[in-house]
């Protein structure tokens, strides 16, 4: 019996400015290239349009690796974005957290917030919404549902808003 080998690296890149900047997601799309969603502080590099602090760094990719194009999304605020999923339309939801009340993002309720962004397949925004209350709400997650909706998960902090009922400290889910 042999030992398997691991397969050769067909592509590598590196994107990014001079400040920090993190990918928290990668998922191939229909076109067969990739879409990266994450967080950037860079203002320069393949960084353009930063609001301040960290935006939301959306990044689409062609199938050998090369920027088609990107998106700062966010306000002065610090936003990380942590989860996209391809919708049905064929554009992208994306799906993190935000500290900002400015820029791209209308209607925070406190501290931090869900913020969910529907994009078209270019990286326009189609809209935007904050979930949550008055304390921290963080969500890591999102999934569209056969009817188009869509299902976010994450904790909350908060009992008001967005939030009916907190039964303690923390709620996952």
């Amino acid at each position: 019996m042999g030992i398997a080998q691991a397969p050769s690296i067909q592509w590598q890149k590196t994107f990014g400015g001079t400040n920090d900047d993190g990918s928290t997601v990668v998922k191939q799309t229909d076109d067969g290239g990739y879409i990266l969603v994450g967080y950037t502080g860079s203002t320069n590099g393949d960084v353009i349009g930063n609001h301040g602090s960290n935006d939301y760094w959306i990044v689409k990719l062609n199938g050998t690796g090369l920027i088609q194009w990107q998106k700062c999304l966010g306000g002065t605020g610090a936003d990380y974005a942590f989860d996209v999923e391809q919708t049905s339309d064929g554009g992208y939801v994306v799906l993190g957290v935000t500290s900002s009340n400015d820029g791209d993002v209308i209607g925070n309720h406190g501290a931090s917030d869900y913020w969910v962004v529907k994009l078209n397949s270019t990286g326009l925004i189609q809209w935007r919404k904050t979930l949550g209350g008055a304390f921290g709400d963080y969500a890591y997650s999102i999934v569209q549902t056969v009817d188009g909706g869509y299902v976010v998960a994450g904790y909350t902090f908060s009992s008001n808003g967005d939030v009916t009922i907190n039964h303690g400290a923390m709620i996952i889910g």
